[in-house]
């Protein structure tokens, strides 16, 4: 089905407005569907319309190629060209895109996000009890960002205390994630689903009044039936560019509920460690939900 879209698209692409390039290019890098020759007429014909394209246009479309790893050299020199131009009209999100796709001029494009990086952590609440009001849902809409992408999520971690688990958990985190992959996706073999896969592991190694506390867990995003709630006091946000997705279905999401479920359970002080690992770059309201973590735990 989806080789049958490409052969057609490529027989159009020349009719492409600026909007149908970067949805189309988008879609295929969020689904990872790796198409060389329509990712070459995409990037042709984007070349030649850069300057017409909407800064979030511009934005996808550079994510997209740089996700797929299929930047041309002059796809390349066009994009750094036209940030080059625009770079005091992009949003947060724009940057957060572009600081991850652009290379050349990350760490321009990272200086320009970091008020944004520094609001959306420090306008996160201190309490844990103040998550259920409408504080940190007015500094998310003021952020404006979805996702802040590879490059600015690393240091708004850094900013939270959060540090980069090691390489041995990491290996043992992508070892179980392919094995379930390898399992097959009931979504889409039963309903023809092509979606978006975002698995996510964790350990736990902990004590708890001197008793050990160590488990692991696999969760997937999506609509999940036998999964124990949430806890009360975890709170998933709607982030305010795609704000009709449910965030609770989000991986990172569901693996932290079902961690929090059993630390909740503990006895006393805990102390240890928590490790995630997922195969996605976490969204502003799974990154609130580490504080509340944080401040629970």
């Amino acid at each position: 089905f989806l080789e049958q879209i490409a052969r057609q698209s490529i027989s159009i692409v020349h009719e492409f407005v600026t909007q149908d390039l970067s949805n189309t290019v988008w879609a295929c890098a969020t689904l990872l569907e790796v198409s060389p020759a329509l990712l070459a007429a995409i990037s042709h014909q984007s070349v030649q319309k850069l300057h017409l394209f909407l800064n979030q246009e511009l934005s996808n479309t550079a994510w997209a190629f740089s996700k797929l790893s299929a930047v041309d050299m002059q796809l390349r020199a066009a994009l750094k060209s036209e940030v080059q131009k625009r770079m005091s009209s992009f949003d947060a999100q724009a940057l957060a895109n572009l600081s991850d796709s652009v290379s050349d001029m990350s760490e321009q494009l990272l200086e320009r996000v970091e008020p944004a990086l520094d609001e959306f952590v420090y306008g996160m609440p201190q309490k844990l009890s103040d998550w259920n009001g409408p504080h940190f849902v007015k500094v998310l809409t003021s952020v404006g960002v979805d996702n802040f992408g590879v490059a600015g999520t690393q240091r708004i971690l850094s900013k939270m205390g959060i540090t980069e688990p090691n390489q041995d958990f990491q290996q043992r985190a992508l070892l179980r994630i392919q094995q379930a992959e390898e399992d097959g996706d009931a979504r889409k073999e039963t309903w023809g689903l092509v979606h978006k896969r975002v698995l996510c592991y964790g350990e736990w190694e902990l004590t708890a009044n001197g008793q050990p506390l160590r488990g692991t867990l696999l969760r997937e995003n999506g609509i999940r039936v036998g999964h124990a709630a949430p806890p009360a006091w975890l709170r998933a946000f709607p982030t305010p560019i795609n704000s009709v997705i449910g965030r609770d279905l989000c991986g990172e999401f569901q693996l932290s509920a079902g961690i929090a479920v059993i630390l909740d359970t503990a006895q006393g002080d805990i102390v240890g460690e928590v490790m995630i690992f997922s195969t996605s770059t976490p969204c502003c309201s799974c990154l609130a939900l580490l504080r509340q973590m944080q401040l629970r735990f």
